[in-house]
């Protein structure tokens, strides 16, 4: 009886044994399967708030701060800038861009450089204050809200442009330009 009695407890230490590791693992029958190969869904990113700059009455670029989805990686902050600024100003301000242009593709280089580029203008675009406006209105608003990024180089349709109206080189990238950012 003693040797039966020693079978029986181990194998119920056994079964203990086992129940334990699958209730462990999860394996229980009462939890999700997860399909291989699927993904789980992306956590959105945090909403911080950005300073985009927008073309005032007085030909001025000035600031509008807005909650926006802001990803850690620069690439993405930069899309998620540029569309914010390709969307237009909310409030009295007007759109630095003046045609319905769209955010084709961003690219940063091992410089620091970002390569922002948007559909060309349907029409040619005349005037120094025009091209200075949606130049620098992408270009400061980019920099201010990505640190990491020493320079921005805005192309059209795919291509580099040396200019957009005469006035302003567009051949390399820009840096921040308070210049044009209203102080008060």
């Amino acid at each position: 009886m003693n040797r039966r009695a020693a079978l029986i407890a181990v194998a119920l230490a056994s079964l203990l044994i086992v129940l334990y590791l699958v209730l462990r693992s999860g394996g229980g029958g009462g939890g999700e399967v997860s399909a291989p190969g699927v993904l789980p869904t992306p956590t959105p990113a945090p909403e911080q708030k950005v300073m985009l700059l927008f073309l005032g009455r007085d030909g001025l670029l000035h600031p509008e701060l807005r909650m926006v989805s802001l990803p850690a990686e620069t690439e993405q902050r930069v899309r998620a800038v540029v569309s914010e600024i390709l969307a237009g100003p909310s409030g009295r301000l007007l759109p630095v861009v003046p045609y319905q242009a769209q955010l084709l593709d961003v690219f940063i280089d091992g410089d620091g450089h970002a390569f922002v580029d948007l559909s060309p203008p349907d029409h040619r675009l005349e005037g120094s204050n025009i091209e200075l406006v949606l130049t620098y209105g992408i270009v400061d608003s980019v920099l201010l809200n990505c640190p990491d990024l020493v320079g921005v180089q805005i192309l059209f349709g795919g291509h580099e442009v040396p200019t957009l109206t005469g006035h302003l080189d567009l051949s390399a990238p820009l840096r921040l330009n308070k210049g044009l950012i209203a102080t008060s």
